[in-house]
């Protein structure tokens, strides 16, 4: 079990324990049926996310990956991660997984960085959405103040702690190398 559902499993003991402690287990009931409840609403959402995810990562070529968003990229890698992050449709179910894909397959973390900076400020599918709501100016002004930033964000991990995103991909890549071991038992039972 990794760190990560560890932490997760703690945290719903520790919520069970105070539900039960105010409202017994009909409140601790009513929480499983709610947590159900937006499982069966996600859950298709989730099957298409890692179906894609999966995909991307036997269709999409490692040294394409590399070159175009690695390490020798330079500043062309977190321009191309702000761009991705930009177009990508979906939300966290679909490009987290991705995220990890392409750091899998050579992207530089500070490249992915941009990524998701990009799918928060830049969101292309969101605009016609947000000018909707507040207009063209206000849109055009918020899209014009924060263009540069994925980009600065990325180059910056990249340039300044090149330490902590060598961590994060071994620690990436170590999650990676778990799945694939686990699917290679399965494939010998």
């Amino acid at each position: 079990m990794n760190k990560t559902v560890l932490g997760m499993a703690i945290v719903a003991v520790i919520l069970v324990i105070i539900a039960f402690i105010q409202g017994g287990f009909s409140l601790v009931g009513k929480g499983f049926f709610e947590g159900g409840q937006t499982l069966l609403i996600l859950f298709p959402i989730i099957i298409i996310a890692f179906v894609v995810a999966g995909l991307s990562s036997i269709l999409i070529p490692r040294d394409m990956v590399s070159t175009w968003m690695g390490k020798e990229a330079g500043w062309k890698g977190p321009f191309i991660g702000a761009l991705l992050g930009a177009l990508v449709p979906g939300g966290p179910f679909f490009f987290y997984p991705l995220m990890a894909v392409l750091i899998a397959s050579g992207a530089n973390v500070g490249t992915m960085i941009s990524f998701v900076a990009a799918k928060t400020l830049w969101n292309i599918p969101r605009i016609p959405v947000e000018i909707a709501f507040v207009g063209v100016e206000i849109t055009a002004i918020r899209f014009l103040l924060t263009f540069a930033i994925p980009i600065l964000i990325g180059g910056a991990v990249n340039i300044f702690l090149p330490g902590f995103a060598t961590k994060i991909k071994e620690d990436v890549n170590k999650l990676q190398a778990e799945k694939e071991s686990r699917e290679g038992v399965k494939e010998i039972d």
